[in-house]
């Protein structure tokens, strides 16, 4: 099929994120040990984190004001060292409620620096070029690590002191006290900050790369990549993207090798035996292995990309027109399907829609990405979207709104990456269910192929790129080059079966245009795992009309962080049990199987 390579020249270049989704607690914006903590608390609170678990214990009653009030602050880390000072004072005193006060201020200020940063990076995300938000959001995440560092202190301050037995007891967890014993063992020391900043600061050299692109034309004349591509002719498309490719893969190539660098050097000083081995255990806390991983993959190869091929032939892409759909369309169309489920849904989007915590406006200036983030401080999610202006934007926009409803529900309360993609998924498999008689029979009938479609290739392209990560990083990283990534990114394409004779260039190149690879590695194996879960609740939906519906309701409101976990309370099946990649074909075979294979 040529979906990827369409992709590469529709209106806007296409990031390929299959997908759509990202989100920005998966940034590394907050590092990972601060997620364990908050973890370990809602855990043990059987809920969301410290006063939000109060508030939806009581009225429900969120702090939310409508987007437009908020304002962007730098949130400076000044009064978190002063407040790290009182509570070694206070916890001298021996007064627990001083204490207790203390640290609430503590998660307080942690709050607001999480709710700034993120709002830096929802400001930065809709005009790339706005270099004040794009220079904020660089200092936000520079300034992270050392918000982390501050945070372990706090922990081993009240750890190491004689009130920590208390503080186990009423205010943190099962096995803190032992856990913060000894601050010998404290991850953030000054090698170690220093390290996450030097990737921070990459990151930021690289979205400075991709913000505003220009290429030189035949004319000789620099042109903004984006703006040209908006209004090229279909023959200049490609010509645009090559010379896009010829100018930008260098520079962002030589970005990566150091980012893969600086992570190795993390891993190594965190006692990992290799990245991979950290982002899966430690970063996304994932409840299965690279090995489970690695045999997942294998199941790809073997019984998906031979239907991927087998399909190929037919060109189905070919075969699906979309309509256009403006912003207001869209909304009210996903609305009126949201009415139809009602429940936890429907009330979520009314939330949405009554705060205006959603961006889904098509404009040329945004990140060509979608993504749902949290404002801590305003207990609320928000939705970032960059649509096309068509009928496909539907299923982007209820896979963000499916990751905002769980938001949600359990008040952002952590959860495995793995684990929030199930949401997100279901959304879009359930959308397809309740749009009769709100979209054209059409439209919905090119939804649901090319949902079915987007699936087949999310488990061929996402496997392609996890697999690409894992043999990347397996390299040295001072034998790295942009030529070794290159060859690579193109024998992932030929071996997975989706690289289009005589676009070599496009396929050797494009790994580039991958920003999970950037900002978020080793994160793309959570969708095809995520999405078995989700095409569960599809099969029940296509099974007894609202059995899926009614599976997903029982689902939201959670009491594990962990996608294996939330599976099993749910009566679902593992993704890696043995069959679930052969079902995934089936399923997909069966709704194009009439069109697609019969032709």
């Amino acid at each position: 099929m040529k979906r990827r390579l369409y992709a590469a020249l529709s209106l806007l270049l296409c990031l390929l994120l299959l997908t759509g989704c990202g989100s920005k607690e998966g940034m590394a914006v907050f590092s990972d040990s601060v997620d364990r903590i908050n973890q370990a608390r809602a855990d043990a609170e059987n809920g969301p984190v410290g006063k939000d678990a109060e508030r939806a214990e009581t009225d429900g009653d969120r702090r939310t004001i409508p987007f437009s009030q908020i304002e962007y602050v730098r949130p400076e880390l000044d009064g978190m060292e002063e407040l790290l000072e009182l509570l070694r004072q206070d916890l001298e005193t021996g007064s627990y409620s001083t204490v207790e006060k203390r640290l609430d201020q503590i998660y307080e200020a942690y709050d607001h620096f999480n709710t700034m940063s993120s709002l830096a990076y929802i400001l930065s995300s809709r005009d790339m070029t706005d270099e004040y938000y794009a220079q904020e959001t660089a200092w936000c995440d520079e300034q992270t690590s050392e918000l982390n560092r501050l945070m372990e202190q706090v922990y081993y301050a009240c750890g190491m002191s004689d009130m920590a037995d208390t503080l186990e007891r009423r205010y943190f967890w099962e096995g803190f006290a032992a856990e913060y014993a000894d601050d010998s063992e404290a991850i953030y020391d000054d090698e170690m900050v220093a390290l996450y900043q030097q990737e921070a600061n990459l990151l930021a050299q690289y979205r400075e790369l991709i913000a505003s692109p220009t290429i030189v034309l035949a004319n000789g004349q620099e042109a903004d990549l984006y703006s040209y591509l908006e209004t090229a002719p279909p023959f200049a498309y490609y010509n645009a993207v090559l010379r896009y490719y010829n100018s930008y893969n260098e520079p962002i190539g030589r970005v990566f090798i150091e980012l893969v660098k600086v992570r190795a050097a993390i891993a190594e000083k965190l006692g990992y035996d290799s990245y991979e081995q950290m982002q899966y255990e430690y970063y996304w806390e994932r409840d299965y292995s690279p090995e489970q991983a690695e045999n997942y993959l294998t199941a790809i190869r073997e019984e998906l990309v031979p239907l991927y091929l087998e399909i190929s032939q037919w060109d189905p892409y070919s075969r699906i027109d979309y309509s256009d759909l403006s912003e207001q369309a869209m909304t009210e169309t996903l609305e009126s399907a949201v009415r139809a489920m009602g429940g936890q849904m429907e009330e979520a989007f009314d939330f949405m829609r009554r705060y205006g915590v959603y961006d889904v406006g098509v404009d040329s200036r945004k990140l060509n990405s979608s993504f749902q983030t949290y404002l801590d401080e305003y207990d609320t999610p928000f939705l970032f979207m960059c649509p096309n202006g068509s009928t496909e934007d539907l299923s982007t926009f209820a896979h963000e709104f499916g990751h905002f409803t769980e938001a949600y529900v359990n008040w952002n309360a952590y959860e495995t990456i793995d684990a929030a993609e199930v949401y997100s998924q279901a959304m879009e498999y359930l959308m397809l269910f309740y749009l009769d008689g709100r979209l054209d029979a059409s439209d919905l009938e090119n939804l649901t192929r090319m949902k079915m479609l987007d699936t087949l290739e999310m488990y061929v392209e996402q496997a392609s790129f996890a697999e690409f990560e894992h043999r990347l990083y397996a390299i040295d990283p001072e034998e790295l080059t942009v030529e070794t990534i290159n060859q690579l990114s193109l024998e992932m394409a030929e071996q997975y079966g989706y690289a289009e004779p005589g676009y070599e260039t496009f396929y050797s190149h494009s790994w580039i245009d991958i920003v999970h690879f950037f900002e978020m590695p080793f994160y793309v194996i959570t969708y095809p795992v995520s999405n078995d879960l989700a095409l569960q609740i599809y099969e029940l939906e296509l099974e007894a009309p609202g059995a899926g519906l009614e599976k997903f309701g029982e689902m939201l409101p959670r009491d594990s962080a962990n996608m294996l976990e939330i599976a099993s309370a749910a009566g679902l099946q593992s993704p890696f049990a043995p069959g679930r990649i052969l079902k995934a074909a089936e399923d997909i075979r069966g709704i194009l199987n009439e069109e697609a294979l019969a032709a």
